[in-house]
């Protein structure tokens, strides 16, 4: 059940209307878990058995190590071992098992005599196992350390994993953000519910309006590198740059913003991250659940920065080549996080050795700070080219297209023409404005205005009209569900 969906708007109202209606907290939350598994179940129902199971695992397993944390912590920690050996091992079965099969097909060529040789196991993935795995690991580590209360009842264990508006694609929850706002009924506030509004809006604008537009074009590029221009593939780096953060942003929109409708909110996952200085603080700015995961369950584990330089850049490398992995099962996503695992070690160093912090300019001034910005958007979109290439031959050949003599060839003049990239660049440009629009009247409060809350709905009524007269192609997969 995509967000971008009659079908989904159906349910979500149906939901809303029924949350409010009743009068009992408990009730409520009976009803936000039954639709959070309806909701997954729409996808691909026998996967729920399987999402249920997971559920109780953790469930039972983070009770009984909580039991023993006081008394008996060698015992605690033996639970916690096997929680997160069985949740990353269900995660590695389903989503890497036919990657290492074809691994191990392709290094048996290099060996004289051996020529092994086995069939797809054709696993299909289970609908955000990688989100709602890394959630219940991290609800496990932080109990162990201490940094949240065990979660005793088992409905609000359920709901805290399957929560609809988050489950398939985050942003990932912690405990200590979310457990919380269960323990007592919520408050209907008026303009909690009105911001939920304004996000629904502003995801289903970036998803329908820009990032489904330029779907065709990007798609058509990269099936086809060995026939583009340098004009054609530098446009579709920068249009797939836009893509990637108007889907993905626009799903978590979207999603906190259902949130915030039900009187719930989920933690910001992006921060304007193409203003970014430097790749230490994209990564700030860019999937911020995501980084701060990585940082506190892998990156600090692995040692963080407390055994010198060497080993620094060490873990940096390897948490972000990990990050890569677990996008998904390909050396391309492996070879996109090693770059940026790469990028983000020199910059400590560099930094380091003029005595800088990580996230503070290395020069003083607005040019410079521009200069950083620009160079920063440049090296994240050629690192994408990995993230969206079918294969890293495509990848390479994207490179090469970049910096090749011919500026255009024949096919690029006539699938230029056939796609609305004007029209995609003003819905862009539209956004942009709205988006100042909005700041401006946010820092000067002109929201409480009456002009503001006529142009409100009137601007949820345009965005609806024209997602619907955008959204002929029919509803199109969200880019990070395959994740």
């Amino acid at each position: 059940m995509l967000f971008n969906t009659l079908s989904f708007a159906g349910f979500f109202l149906v939901v809303l209307a029924g949350y409010w209606a009743l009068p009992q907290h408990r009730a409520r939350l009976g009803l936000l878990l039954g639709a959070s598994f309806l909701f997954y179940a729409a996808w691909y129902p026998a996967y729920l058995l399987l999402f249920a199971l997971a559920l109780a695992i953790n469930f039972l397993g983070t009770r009984a190590m909580s039991r023993r944390l006081a008394t008996n912590r060698p015992a605690a920690r033996r639970i916690l071992i096997a929680l997160i050996v069985i949740d990353l091992a269900t995660l590695g079965g389903f989503k890497y098992a036919d990657f290492a099969l074809e691994s191990l097909m392709a290094l048996s060529g290099f060996v004289p005599g051996l020529d092994w040789q086995t069939p797809s196991l054709g696993i299909f993935l289970p609908l955000g196992i990688s989100f709602y795995t890394f959630q219940m690991v991290a609800y496990a580590v932080d109990l162990w350390r201490g940094t949240c209360a065990p979660i005793r009842n088992p409905l609000k264990f359920a709901l805290f994993i399957s929560f609809f508006p988050q489950l398939i694609a985050g942003p990932i929850v912690r405990a200590n953000e979310f457990v919380e706002q269960l323990e007592s009924k919520r408050s209907f506030e008026r303009e909690k519910f009105l911001h939920g509004l304004d996000l629904i809006a502003l995801g289903l604008f970036k998803k329908v309006l820009i990032a489904d537009q330029l779907a065709p074009f990007v798609d058509d590029v990269f099936s086809r590198p060995g026939d583009v221009g340098t004009i054609t593939a530098w446009l579709a780096v920068y249009a797939y740059s836009a893509q990637i953060y108007c889907d993905f942003s626009g799903y978590t929109d979207i999603g906190r913003g259902c949130a915030y409708c039900l009187g719930y909110e989920l933690p910001r996952n992006f921060r304007a991250p193409y203003f970014s200085g430097n790749v230490t603080e994209f990564w700030r700015r860019w999937h911020m659940t995501l980084s701060n995961w990585l940082r506190d369950y892998l990156y600090i584990p692995l040692g963080g920065s407390r055994d010198g330089p060497t080993a620094t850049y060490r873990n940096l490398f390897l948490t972000m080549a990990l990050g890569g992995l677990w996008h998904g099962a390909s050396w391309n996503f492996v070879v996109w996080g090693s770059i940026h695992g790469l990028a983000l070690a020199l910059l400590r160093a560099i930094h380091t050795g003029r005595g800088v912090p990580p996230m503070a300019p290395l020069l003083p001034g607005r040019l410079y700070r521009w200069l950083s910005v620009v160079t920063t958007f440049h090296f994240v979109s050629l690192a994408w080219i990995f993230f969206r290439a079918e294969s890293f031959d495509v990848a390479v050949m994207m490179l090469g297209n970049l910096v090749d003599p011919v500026l255009l060839t024949a096919a690029d003049r006539s699938s230029l023409g056939n796609y609305a990239l004007l029209t995609t660049v003003l819905m862009i440009g539209a956004a942009a404005i709205a988006h100042l629009c909005i700041w401006n009247a946010t820092a000067r409060r002109i929201e409480k205005s009456a002009l503001y809350a006529w142009a409100r709905p009137f601007g949820w009524s345009t965005i609806a009209i024209l997602v619907s007269l955008y959204a002929s192609r029919g509803a199109q997969q969200f880019i990070y569900f395959q994740f």
